[in-house]
């Protein structure tokens, strides 16, 4: 196995801010909300994040989850719907939507 670079397994504040075109006022609502849409991807999941096939072996994890850009996009939408100025209606679309590019990647390492 080769060690390649570890890629994130939650968006950056600074990620969130620039994608989803939020306020800067919102920078710290932002920063709460991440951990949280991290959390409720890898319930969802019912695996951990992992950056790395190498860091999934290292902690012998089979049920883990290697994260990809699509992984990446569900936590923001994820995040949008908890911080963004949605209607309900909006933010239960977003969740949705997370759900759907979730779904694709649930128990894969199981």
């Amino acid at each position: 196995m080769s060690m390649a670079d570890p890629v994130p397994t939650m968006p950056t504040a600074e990620m969130a801010m620039r994608r989803l075109r939020l306020d800067d006022d919102l920078l710290l609502d932002v920063q709460d909300a991440i951990p949280q849409a991290h959390a409720e991807a890898q319930a969802y999941l019912d695996g951990v994040l992992y950056g790395t096939e190498d860091e999934r072996a290292s902690a012998g994890d089979d049920k883990g989850v290697i994260c990809t850009p699509d992984i990446i996009q569900a936590q923001l939408l994820l995040v949008d719907a908890a911080v963004g100025g949605n209607t309900v209606k909006d933010a239960d679309a977003k969740r949705e939507a997370a759900v759907k590019i979730l779904r694709r990647h649930r128990n894969q390492g199981a």
